[in-house]
């Protein structure tokens, strides 16, 4: 873990929040250059940051329904959505409602080329904030076997126990990866629109299900027989992608308005 990162005596910052700027910075550049064949450069740059402020929020607001503790007597902190924990399940919640009302109000902002945009660049953020994490040590994984040939990547104090652990972290951003892939491969075959957006939706959640099997800081969460509540979030997700494919009419995704 290297959770902080010294450029100078003077200078220490946060390794997960360098490494989330970095991926939101990147990340951003796909939907901005997209829309912005829409609606032109400066609504583009005011789409993203209104998305990238929802996400944010969206990923606070959960972490706080599921860590009601952490916030007890101190609701204005909810407020401050850049601190205090996120679970990335809450952006994929808010920031689709968000772009929805921002296509009602400003015109020539389609929805679900939009929401294809955004698809594509989140991938791409989420390879940095994952590997933010490991850095930070947050998000950790369940123990290793012995003799785990990854033995030694990550490495964390649990109840006074040093322990080897799974680097769920980097499976994640590995994941992340192979999404985008995915998805710039699937882009090139097929342009309805909303087909990207609702792929996206269907592959997270599936992938988020399955990690979760390694994530250790979701052990004392287990609800709906032996899940966890993510996992149960991530069988929401595929079941919303699922049905939001299925609707989609050639009508509506000729023009990729809705």
């Amino acid at each position: 873990m290297v959770p902080f990162l010294s450029l100078s005596r003077s200078l220490v910052l946060d390794s997960w929040y360098v490494m989330l700027v970095a991926g939101i910075a990147l990340g951003s550049l796909i939907p901005l250059r997209i829309l912005s064949r829409q609606i032109g450069w400066g609504r583009s740059l005011l789409v993203v940051a209104i998305m990238v402020w929802a996400a944010m929020f969206g990923a606070h607001l959960l972490h706080a329904a599921l860590h009601p503790q952490a916030f007890h007597n101190r609701t204005l902190e909810l407020l401050i959505f850049w601190k205090g924990g996120h679970s990335f399940l809450g952006a994929l919640a808010l920031a689709p409602l968000v772009l929805l009302l921002l296509s009602r109000i400003l015109p020539g902002l389609c929805f679900l080329a939009g929401a294809d945009a955004f698809a594509l660049g989140i991938p791409v953020g989420l390879v940095f904030a994952r590997i933010g994490c490991h850095l930070k040590g947050c998000c950790w994984g369940t123990p290793l076997p012995e003799n785990h040939p990854l033995q030694g990547i990550s490495r964390k104090l649990v109840e006074n126990h040093l322990l080897d652990l799974h680097p769920v972290q980097l499976y994640s951003a590995a994941g992340a990866l192979l999404l985008f892939l995915v998805l710039v491969f699937l882009g090139k075959r097929c342009r309805s629109p909303g087909v990207l957006s609702g792929a996206f939706a269907f592959l997270y959640g599936a992938g988020r299900f399955f990690l979760e099997f390694f994530r250790g800081d979701s052990a004392g969460q287990r609800v709906f027989g032996g899940l966890s509540i993510h996992q149960g979030l991530s069988l929401v997700l595929v079941a919303a992608a699922i049905g939001f494919l299925v609707l989609l009419r050639p009508s509506r995704t000729s023009s990729g308005c809705m």
